[in-house]
């Protein structure tokens, strides 16, 4: 199982986005816990262990994958 965490200006984006959109993606970022549920990942660099999800056809999430350590280096740690 995997950690997922949004940055803040991915929350305040996600926002924006009528309600039906927002509950799809946030179901959507749910299956990314487990990977092996994970739907239309594809990997765009393994090296830097970048990944893309599509969203339907109009939106899509780009993603990274880290260490817990490095996350809280990189983005602080949330509560």
């Amino acid at each position: 199982m995997m950690d997922v965490r949004i940055e803040r200006g991915g929350i305040k984006t996600l926002e924006k986005f009528p309600d039906k959109i927002q509950e799809h993606i946030f179901n959507l970022f749910r299956k990314l816990e487990n990977p092996f549920t994970a739907p239309d990942v594809e990997c765009l660099h393994s090296i830097q262990q970048i990944y893309r999800l599509n969203i339907g056809r109009t939106y899509t999430v780009i993603f990274d994958l880290m260490t817990i350590e490095h996350a809280h280096k990189r983005y602080g740690r949330y509560s």
